[in-house]
């Protein structure tokens, strides 16, 4: 591997190698960071840079260096406002456990990074500033909702961070920022002093430039009761779901496609197969009313976490974008989708993890392989619908489709780079698991990602 010269360059294990064995002070590697942020600041993501902060140790696993953490994600002292009005003002006294464990593991904060509003939505708007940009193409979204994270991982600010992921929110800007965004197993993350939206579906997710960053802060995030899951003996074996390959934009089908063509060549075994029974309107179905009907309750129990804190009611009254408005405001006193509805969304969730997990059985396979986003990045005047090849469609489900089979299973998933469009737009590959196999899925994906045009031979 080599070893780039320049501290921005540094994955995470090459800044943590770099900290340990005294070649760079602390105090200069954060400059050297906070002077690309400066350089930066027209990505808008970070809505709260603390480069200022003490310095953390430099001998635990993180040995020092610099992560960028969602503003939904508690770090004490710094504000949590998930990028909504109500909470501008809101500063936690106590930081969520996953932070605590990156902290205690030698991390330090670079900063609290830009998110779609309450995490409701995967263009990146919010009522703090302008939406973070995508590093690849400035006249493009980062996406969402952890838009920040994505940008600042992507444009080397720091060299790893923190997001939530409840449909596709660490993925889907991950993918269309060219960089590896990580879902674990429901679960297998601690979700306290996080700003939920789902208490069902909600998980935080790691974002980093390869895959054998993701393994090291999955091992410090999962703590001392972590999954095993299975190892992997022999020839990767994948199966091309077809529903997750149809009504694709053309270029990111003949990205992935490649990607594929890529890892058969390299022997691994793959095969395309239908979805009996399956449905997309179940799956996105199960994917926005099941978040819906929780919300409310998961925006309490955060809230009821800080006594300073607005009531849930107030928080939701205040929300700033319309999008978002549309989905909270029916949820006002209780409101929003039936316990019959809610049941029956839960079930369909049921019945599609099982048929998955008996197709990964009757096939043999390690991994689902679809594309992480039907089309690339959006331009930054995006809006509530897109125009596809079928007509008009919502914004909001095109881009978390495929992703959300993942999130509605509590499966493990992840995404890495495949490759860039004509005009320089990254595409994702996504690597879909059984749940509790995350140390399964994360070789895979690393066997992949050496095979793939990305960022793991750096």
């Amino acid at each position: 591997m080599n070893r780039p010269s320049e501290p921005a360059d540094w994955t995470l294990a090459q800044a943590v190698a770099h900290l340990r064995t005294d070649r760079t002070a602390p105090a200069a590697y954060r400059e050297a960071l906070a002077a690309r942020t400066r350089e930066h600041t027209h990505l808008n993501a970070y809505l709260h840079e603390t480069f200022h902060h003490p310095e953390a140790g430099c001998h635990g696993v993180l040995s020092g260096v610099l992560l960028a953490v969602k503003d939904n994600i508690d770090v004490a002292g710094v504000p949590t406002t998930a990028g909504t009005p109500a909470l501008r003002q809101h500063f936690p006294s106590r930081s969520s456990t996953a932070w605590e464990r990156c902290a205690r593991a030698g991390a330090a904060l670079a900063g609290k990074t830009a998110l779609h509003e309450l995490a409701y939505g995967t263009t990146g708007h919010h009522a703090l500033g302008p939406p973070a940009l995508n590093p690849s193409a400035p006249d493009h979204l980062a996406g969402g909702s952890s838009s920040g994270t994505a940008a600042a991982v992507a444009a080397r600010l720091v060299p790893a961070g923190l997001g939530t992921d409840t449909g596709g929110s660490v993925r889907i800007p991950a993918a269309l920022c060219g960089i590896v965004g990580y879902r674990p197993s429901l679960g297998r993350y601690p979700t306290d002093g996080v700003v939920r939206v789902s208490t069902s579906r909600d998980t935080v997710g790691v974002m980093t430039r390869d895959v054998h960053d993701a393994r090291l802060l999955d091992r410090v995030l999962t703590g001392p009761r972590a999954h095993v899951g299975t190892q992997v003996l022999g020839v990767p074996r994948a199966v091309l779901p077809a529903p997750l390959w149809e009504d694709l934009d053309p270029q990111v089908e003949q990205i992935c496609r490649a990607a594929c063509e890529r890892l058969s060549a390299a022997g691994w075994e793959l095969v395309e197969r239908a979805l009996p029974g399956f449905s997309w309107h179940d799956v996105l179905r199960s994917a926005t009313l099941v978040p819906a009907h929780e919300t409310r309750c998961a925006l309490a129990g955060y809230l009821t976490r800080h006594p300073a804190a607005p009531e849930v009611d107030d928080v939701l009254r205040a929300v700033s974008g319309e999008d978002v408005r549309d989905l909270v405001l029916p949820l006002l006193g209780g409101g929003g989708p039936g316990r019959a509805a809610y049941e029956e969304a839960l079930n369909s969730a049921r019945l599609l993890a099982s048929r998955l997990d008996a197709l990964r059985r009757r096939e043999g396979a390690h991994v689902l392989l679809a594309p992480a986003t039907t089309l690339p990045a959006p331009g930054k005047d995006v809006g509530a619908a897109l125009v596809r090849p079928s007509g008009e469609a919502s914004t909001f489900l095109t881009y978390i489709r495929n992703t959300a089979v993942a999130a509605v299973t509590g499966s493990p998933s992840i995404t890495v780079p495949a490759g860039h469009t004509a005009s320089g737009l990254p595409v994702g590959l996504l690597l879909d698991a059984a749940p509790g196999a995350d140390t399964m899925l994360l070789a895979v994906a690393g066997r992949a990602a050496r095979l793939l045009p990305g960022r793991e031979d750096m």
